[in-house]
């Protein structure tokens, strides 16, 4: 019952959050300048014949996308055929619905983001036990300055970055008449192969990575000045063991923390790095979309990575009881 109680409450608040967004969305496209029918027009020329045409084209957009309506009746309209998961087709592409596009490029981008979270969490936790185990130490200052470089450069400069190295530098770099980096190289685009995942993973999932080290480091300090960390300690075990077996669940609790705005970072991050990679995601969809001024692409793109944003942190929220039954539901 108090389950129920908690997730009818969330998913109210998720729900009004998203129409207030979407809300929002369509009222700062309808005013900015450069509409999609504006950028059309040039298309049919200046003769007669085009003229002629553009209206007739115009005709059917305003009938189609009820653009000659209120904003109000098109966004009820857009939240009306959204609960159905039905988004119509884009000013572009109107044969095609925008659910299959979504279907087709979520895929994508949810890829390449759960391969940086697994990253951030496989590499991050043990930097940051170690760190924590040689607290004060020249590791532990190496580590956490190499956190706080991860941490400072955004994720379009970090895919630059690793185009350079791994796809131009160890290709080219020469000693001895031999290219002894050239089994380093890594593709800089395109899709389908695994090969093709780990750079774009490794832009969106350095910054995370340093931040778990960092959390997780923290806690587990703070962890073992605990009076049942001490109870340990005087049983005789070594402090690896008692980092291992007794500080590491309750530390993890700042970490899934910030796990779930790390993954929302990184959906949010895929705009830029999807665009660098040429990856066929949402992100990409997002940007070319902005580009031709699509305005129902632009709202769905808007929608599904906010809704998943914010049910990615409901999840997390849920992971708290799970790992900590002190901690209650409200």
């Amino acid at each position: 019952m108090k389950f129920l109680k908690y997730f009818s409450k969330r998913l109210l608040s998720v729900t009004f959050s998203l129409a207030a967004l979407v809300s929002i969305t369509f009222f700062l496209l309808d005013a900015i300048p450069g509409q999609f029918l504006d950028m059309q027009r040039a298309n049919f020329g200046d003769s007669t014949t085009g003229r002629e045409s553009f209206k007739n084209y115009e005709k059917e957009m305003l009938e189609e996308f009820h653009l000659d309506k209120p904003i109000t009746f098109r966004i009820s309209n857009y939240f009306i055929h959204a609960i159905q998961f039905k988004f119509g087709p884009s000013y572009k592409n109107r044969d095609v619905a925008i659910e299959k596009l979504v279907v087709e490029k979520l895929p994508v981008t949810f890829t390449v983001a759960l391969v940086g979270l697994l990253l951030s969490i496989i590499v991050g936790i043990p930097i940051g036990i170690i760190a924590a185990l040689k607290k004060n130490t020249p590791l532990d200052y190496t580590l956490m300055g190499f956190s706080t470089y991860g941490l400072a450069i955004p994720p379009y400069v970090l895919a630059v970055i690793l185009i350079l190295i791994f796809a131009i530098f160890v290709r080219r770099f020469e000693f001895m008449g031999s290219t002894p980096l050239y089994f380093m190289r890594l593709p800089s685009g395109g899709w389908g192969d695994f090969s093709q995942i780990i750079l774009p993973a490794l832009a969106l999932g350095i910054a995370p990575i340093a931040s778990v080290a960092r959390f997780i480091r923290s806690s587990i300090l703070e962890t073992l000045e605990q009076d049942f960390i001490q109870t340990a300690y005087s049983k005789g075990i070594s402090k690896t063991q008692v980092v291992l077996k007794h500080a590491l669940r309750p530390s993890l609790i700042p970490v899934i923390t910030v796990m779930g705005p790390q993954f929302g970072y990184m959906l949010i991050g895929s705009v830029f790095v999807e665009t660098i990679f040429r990856l066929p995601g949402i992100g990409l969809l997002f940007v070319q979309s902005i580009a031709e001024r699509d305005v129902p692409l632009i709202v769905t793109s808007t929608f599904i990575l906010a809704a998943a944003v914010m049910i990615i942190n409901q999840i997390v929220d849920l992971l708290y009881s799970w790992i900590d039954p002190r901690i209650e539901l409200e």
